[in-house]
């Protein structure tokens, strides 16, 4: 069921005319096309699809309007846009390299390729790096970013519900939200009972400081300059960089959906089913959705209001993907010797907590296993390590709304 409106939108690909919608990411425009592989490889150069379609995993990388490596699903399409593949010197649909799945037949560890000759692992080496890369550099010389500092008392990062809750609470001066529009995974009403669009609405009128839409925040670090503040954060917004000296910062960026490994599983076609909850069209109709627990129960129900037939729900605790077939996928074999044919294949494990960012200033992780990541280490209060910094919800593995909400007072006293 495609959303957004209708109006008609062109860009290139390759040279080849495509038509989007408003609204339309450069990602949702080519899977509306039936465009699976978007990129390269890095080494090998085989075909790569997107995957999370959250700009976390690099598997949609193109070159736009001259510039290499821009992810896709991030950016929006625009009247002619001219977009590229990448890494495909003898054609991007051309997958010369498919040899090497019937020449090593058990897998290739390119680690210790032809390393038992001297010889013959330099020449491996100097053909590795010469195939390796992302891209070409910009078509243009890039003028310099032009630069803005501010300060405040409160900065939060992340507009989902736990980053809306905790902002709320803390009296926020600065809310920031890379997406264009706040709330996060309230969007994807996985969990009815949950935070919904109508209680993202109520938040956003609540919230009496500034939002920030469309600004990502590359870099948290302890302040060293002049100016009075705890932290510095460093806020890409559009054309701009962003320095903000904060007193208190409270990190509530959420999760990114992550793979499940297995033969195939890197094959355009396979993808994170909160990516496909997200987008504004179909990748298909009949899926195959491979996960576990709750997560699996949650995204089968949601992508079925979402418009897709579910071929079969496998939870990996009973049975495991052997081989994702096809290119782009149409099939998945198990080990329960079955053969499923379908569309697509979507991965439903719990998004990993996005713990970059706090942990890069001091903040403790510690590995949870139901999350499939490291969730940073708080108190009741949503505090850190750091005494400038506190956590709210996926990050800190905890419920986002009560968490967010606890963090935001803990932060205003």
């Amino acid at each position: 069921m495609d959303r957004e409106n209708h109006d008609t939108i062109r860009f290139s690909l390759d040279g080849e005319a495509i038509e989007a919608r408003a609204g339309d990411t450069v990602a949702a425009a080519l899977l509306r096309a039936r465009i699976t592989t978007f990129t390269r490889s890095i080494k090998y150069h085989r075909p790569r699809g997107p995957f999370c379609l959250s700009g976390t995993c690099g598997q949609c990388l193109m070159r736009v309007d001259g510039v290499p490596s821009r992810a896709a699903c991030r950016v929006r399409v625009e009247e002619g846009m001219t977009c590229a593949r990448q890494n495909g010197p003898l054609g991007v649909d051309n997958d010369v390299f498919r040899a090497a799945d019937f020449v090593f037949g058990e897998g290739l560890d390119h680690h210790h390729l032809l390393t038992g000759s001297r010889v013959l692992g330099r020449v491996a080496l100097e053909i590795a790096r010469r195939l390796a890369g992302l891209g070409e550099l910009p078509s243009e010389v890039q003028l310099p970013v032009p630069g803005q500092m501010r300060t405040v008392r409160v900065a939060v990062v992340g507009a989902g519900p736990a980053g809306l809750a905790a902002a709320r609470a803390a009296g926020a001066d600065l809310l920031i939200e890379r997406e264009p529009r706040p709330g996060g995974s309230a969007w994807l009403r996985l969990d009815l009972a949950g935070p919904d669009p109508d209680w993202v609405a109520q938040q956003a009128r609540g919230f009496t400081g500034e939002l920030m839409l469309g600004a990502d925040c590359v870099g948290l670090y302890p302040n060293d300059s002049a100016l009075p503040g705890n932290a510095l954060l460093a806020v890409r917004a559009g054309p701009r960089l962003v320095g903000v000296v904060a007193e208190r910062v409270i990190v509530a960026t959420g999760g990114a959906s992550q793979p499940l490994p297995f033969p195939g599983c890197d094959r355009p076609g396979v993808y994170a089913a909160r990516g496909l909850l997200g987008l504004s069209t179909l990748v298909g109709e009949k899926l195959v959705v491979v996960g576990e627990g709750e997560e699996l129960g949650l995204c089968v129900t949601a992508l079925r209001r979402f418009g897709y037939a579910i071929e079969r729900a496998i939870d990996i605790e009973k049975i495991q993907p052997v081989r994702a077939l096809g290119n782009p996928v149409r099939g998945l074999d198990t080990s329960a010797g079955e053969r499923i044919r379908c569309d697509a294949v979507a991965i439903a494990l719990p998004p990993a907590p996005l713990h970059e960012l706090a942990s890069s200033v001091g903040a403790h992780a510690r590995w949870v296993a139901k999350l499939h990541g490291f969730a940073v280490q708080v108190d009741a209060g949503g505090r850190t390590a750091v005494p400038w910094l506190f956590a709210a919800g996926r990050i800190a593995g905890l419920s986002p709304v009560s968490s967010g909400e606890a963090a935001g007072r803990a932060a205003a006293s």
